[in-house]
């Protein structure tokens, strides 16, 4: 329906029609850097729920603009609208919606609801991409995810006095799904064990302080807690700087992924093989052959895999990535 881009093509205005939740949005910040890096002239809008906006903020490199899928009708039909005035010449839907055929722009990803990718959504949105654009390799550098100023002053205000000159974990309890969650006494003994070579930094949104806090109060050592005082940006430029996180299949898990930080992570009902952590070092602690309905979906008992993680497994695993031993 639309012909392939290619360099010599030269879009004038490209949009983005990226995801909602903060993870789905990450996964979708490679496809960003290789627009990014192949097309510099052309100015970009990147599309995206509002949960996701504060990690875009000051980009120097397009311009966010928010589709919120909660809103109403009349709503979204001001939206359209809006978009279309844009008179965008390129789009690139990551949702796999009808929005280039109403749009019509010269360049568009295909409509390919029926095209199913199996394998790594990160991959997947690549892939989306190429159908329209066959790029050979992915971007040699970051665009998506750029940190400012603010961001080292916040870290040197919030994070610096507590830090040192220490190495630092950062470790992220909070998951959107409880079946997805460890347990607050897993943690506690996990930070322990790291509080006696490492600074223990928590991080989180609002929703997670209080779980934090019932950790952090259980605790042999001082950690700092940053749940619900750092925007997305801030908290990525904190990761830049950990020498490890340990996370739950969570939207900190696929930022640190992307931003390459080594990771550890508590996995649970989530397919592996869809959204995996991609850091060039990272494991995954996983149980699920314990967990009756990991071993039979077809059960309406809630999962239990995360409940037979046992902190030992953690920290063998934590262990094994800080010396880079062959993980048990």
């Amino acid at each position: 329906m639309w012909p392939k881009l290619s360099k010599n093509c030269d879009p004038k205005h490209i949009l983005v029609f990226s995801l909602t939740n903060i993870g789905d949005v990450v996964l979708t910040c490679p496809v960003i850097d290789v627009l990014c890096e192949n097309f510099p002239e052309a100015r970009m809008d990147v599309m995206i729920g509002p949960k996701a906006v504060s990690l875009f903020e000051d980009n120097p490199h397009f311009k966010v603009k928010i589709f919120d899928k909660r809103s109403s009708l009349q709503e979204k039909q001001a939206w359209f609208l809006e978009v279309r005035r844009q008179h965008y010449d390129c789009v690139i839907d990551l949702r796999r919606t009808m929005l280039p055929v109403f749009l019509m722009p010269k360049y568009a990803t295909p409509v390919a609801a029926f095209h199913v990718y199996h394998g790594h959504k990160k991959d997947g949105h690549l892939n989306h991409l190429r159908r329209l654009y066959p790029f050979e390799v992915p971007a040699a550098r970051q665009y998506a995810v750029v940190t400012v100023t603010q961001d080292e002053r916040f870290f040197d205000e919030e994070v610096a006095p507590f830090v040192r000159t220490q190495p630092f974990v950062v470790v992220a309890p909070g998951a959107a799904s409880s079946e997805k969650r460890w347990t607050p006494d897993g943690f506690v003994a996990v930070a322990d064990h790291l509080s006696r070579s490492t600074k223990v930094i928590f991080v989180g949104d609002a929703k997670d302080r209080a779980v934090i806090t019932s950790i952090q109060n259980r605790m042999k050592s001082p950690s700092l807690s940053l749940a619900g005082k750092s925007s997305l940006r801030q908290l990525a430029y904190v990761l830049k700087k950990a020498a490890l996180a340990l996370t739950h299949d969570s939207g900190v898990m696929h930022l640190a992924s992307y931003l390459n930080v080594p990771l550890v992570v508590l996995w649970g009902p989530t397919p592996l093989e869809k959204y995996a952590p991609w850091s060039d070092r990272s494991v995954v602690v996983k149980r699920n052959e314990l967990c009756e309905r990991c071993r039979d979906p077809k059960m309406k008992a809630p999962h239990q895999c995360m409940s037979f993680i046992k902190p030992e497994d953690v920290i063998k695993a934590i262990e094994a990535l800080k010396d880079e031993k062959p993980i048990p």
